[in-house]
């Protein structure tokens, strides 16, 4: 009977180790719902953007009006251009103005982040190879072969051009800034981790860059040079305030040199997005929303129309989620 005993004993030591815990907030102060339908369902989201299944897509200026071509999926709208690209290699470029457009084929690699400026884009390939790419002359001015990157996460950060420099994140946790005739003048190293080291964020604000991976942030400007190890789901950088939504449920707010001003525990919660306007509304996976004010000194929490379990887009002051969206309500 003793090794029934154990047996009993070790399968409930297991189902507990096994247990999952989700966030279940004791105040709900109120609720929202859905005002308004897209023309299709989302099929798949990147950092700056979501494609729906019928070819339109949404930017960070939210849904706009053109439709791709099918097999496309969208990128990224960039000093007016809309940039998208085929995981087969195929990338498309269109001025969203004049409606003229620009294509071309990369063999064995597929454009997965981009920005464009005076004509020039510059790409970041799924295989970590970096380009900058004169579209409108069809000519390459630079490309790099980066190390190779075994798992990456679906944040991938775009290309920033600051100034004439471009600024490429790498899927092996790198930023390599590159000048207007191609020369690499720096690698800034954000990430050392061996799986899902890309970087995921990357801003500039009045001279300072803030750039992650899924953990570990990094913050750079003419004087210093400072990191913060941390497991992160998201970044949102505004003019003097990093707000870092941790993995483990913490709202944290840091200042440009990302030194932690204040934070706030959600136990258990599971960030996948947020929006920065009058007041920080940040979405929960088991479908809450989770507004603070900017100094993270209260916050209150309404229930989403449904837990979060496929594609959601953060646009503006709209959240856009499976084939709805709703617009937050300004105060």
């Amino acid at each position: 009977m003793r090794w029934l005993v154990v047996a009993v004993v070790s399968l409930f030591m297991l189902a507990g180790c096994g247990s999952k815990h989700y966030f279940e907030p004791q105040e709900i102060a109120g609720y929202v719902s859905f005002d308004g339908e897209l023309p299709a369902s989302i099929k798949d989201v990147l950092r700056d953007g979501a494609t729906l299944e019928n070819g339109n897509f949404i930017s960070k200026d939210g849904l706009e009006k053109e439709k791709l071509p099918k097999g496309y999926l969208f990128i990224n709208k960039s000093e007016g251009y809309y940039i998208a690209a085929k995981p087969c290699g195929d990338l498309l470029i269109i001025d969203s103005k004049s409606k003229k457009s620009w294509h071309k084929k990369f063999e064995q690699k597929g454009v997965i982040a981009a920005a464009v400026h005076k004509g020039v884009a510059a790409l970041v390939f799924d295989d970590n190879s970096l380009m900058l790419y004169d579209f409108a002359n069809d000519k390459i001015i630079y490309t790099s072969k980066q190390s190779k990157a075994i798992a990456v996460d679906t944040k991938i950060a775009n290309p920033y051009f600051l100034g004439e420099l471009a600024i490429f994140p790498t899927l092996d946790g790198k930023l390599v800034v590159v000048d207007p005739k191609g020369k690499e003048l720096r690698t800034i190293i954000v990430g050392t981790d061996t799986h899902f080291n890309n970087v995921i964020f990357l801003s500039v604000i009045d001279e300072k860059l803030i750039a992650a991976t899924p953990n570990k942030i990094v913050s750079v400007s003419p004087t210093y040079t400072n990191t913060l190890d941390i497991a992160l789901s998201d970044v949102v950088y505004v003019k003097d305030r990093v707000y870092l939504l941790s993995k483990d449920g913490e709202v944290l707010l840091a200042d440009p040199e990302l030194n932690i001003l204040k934070r706030r525990k959600y136990p258990f919660a599971h960030f996948v997005g947020a929006i920065y306007g009058e007041y920080i509304y940040v979405i929960e996976k088991e479908g809450y929303i989770v507004a603070l004010d900017r100094d993270l000194r209260a916050s209150n929490i309404f229930k989403f129309p449904e837990a979060v379990e496929e594609y959601i887009f953060v646009a503006g002051d709209k959240v856009f989620y499976d084939d709805k969206y709703f617009t937050l309500q300004k105060p």
